[in-house]
């Protein structure tokens, strides 16, 4: 009996140890435990259609078929969050903004070592809120040896020195003004690190504080560095991307942040700027006096 009972009490602690397992292993938010993957698999045929009428060819690539779309592993992408522009930098606030933000899903698809990146989602209406079917709108296409965006991530975190399982990571992309792609590492109560996901997101963060300068900066950009990117802490980077302008409105395009350059408070710019002034006006006044004094010896 008492046998039995070790079997039983062996087998349930193993049964748990590979449930753990695969629930940690998941700290991306991907498309098989989301409430979209029905509707997101009823249009996988026509992901591979939208591939095979226009990249395939451009890539010179062989045709698609749906065994090549990893659908399961889809990652999320938060889009258009406020989070510099409002400077959330509160646990709550930007789980709250990420929330209401508009999302796709990025598909991966390997057909001979090409790489596609379908990006799914549904158009907006006038409010900004998703209420439309989904579909493709676009599809970017990667040179052989480029990773996923799970492998960048993993190959980040094993430069960092950064357990996977340690934190929570949400991809996000369109953040003004770096506008481009970046994980997020958050435990339950606070955001830890930003992680550029793609080597154009590493080329717009810097640190002038280091000896070491952004390796990216002058180069022509891979999408993906299987060396891993540098992790940068979350607060730095808000912070000193919330004093840079954003000028994509503008024509411009995204803005190099560097969380080395220490700024200076409004207040002190007003303080300099006054003191400025008013060396100014006694210099005025000093030399118009000066004049008069000339003038009537004379």
């Amino acid at each position: 009996m008492k046998k039995n009972s070790r079997v039983i009490i062996l087998g349930v602690l193993i049964s748990i140890f590979f449930i753990a397992q695969d629930v940690m292993a998941d700290s991306i938010e991907k498309l098989k435990d989301s409430e979209d993957y029905d509707s997101i698999y009823n249009i996988e045929s026509q992901i591979v259609q939208f591939v095979n009428n226009g990249p395939t060819t451009s890539s010179g690539g062989r045709q698609i078929t749906i065994e090549d779309v990893d659908l399961d592993n889809a990652v999320k992408e938060y889009l258009d969050t406020p989070l510099i522009e409002n400077k959330l930098i509160d646990y709550a606030e930007v789980m709250d903004a990420l929330n209401k933000s508009p999302y796709m899903w990025i598909v991966s698809i390997r057909a001979d070592e090409v790489m596609y990146e379908a990006c799914v989602t549904r158009e907006r209406d006038e409010n900004g809120q998703q209420t439309g079917p989904w579909g493709v709108e676009g599809v970017y296409v990667y040179e052989p040896g480029n990773l996923t965006l799970e492998e960048q991530l993993n190959a980040s975190l094993e430069k960092n020195e950064i357990g996977i399982n340690a934190y929570q990571f949400f991809l996000v992309g369109g953040v003004a003004p770096i506008r481009q792609p970046l994980f997020m590492a958050l435990d339950n109560e606070r955001i830890l690190y930003v992680i550029p996901a793609r080597t154009s997101a590493a080329a717009m963060i810097t640190d002038s504080s280091k000896t070491r300068s952004n390796i990216y900066s002058d180069e022509e950009l891979e999408p993906s560095d299987p060396d891993g990117f540098q992790a940068y802490d979350f607060k730095s980077v808000m912070q000193a991307a919330a004093n840079v302008p954003d000028t994509f409105g503008q024509g411009g395009g995204s803005a190099v942040i560097d969380i080395g350059k220490k700024s200076q408070p409004i207040a002190q710019y007003v303080i300099t700027a006054s003191a400025v002034i008013v060396f100014i006006i006694f210099g005025v006044i000093f030399l118009r006096r000066k004049k008069f004094k000339n003038k009537y010896k004379l």
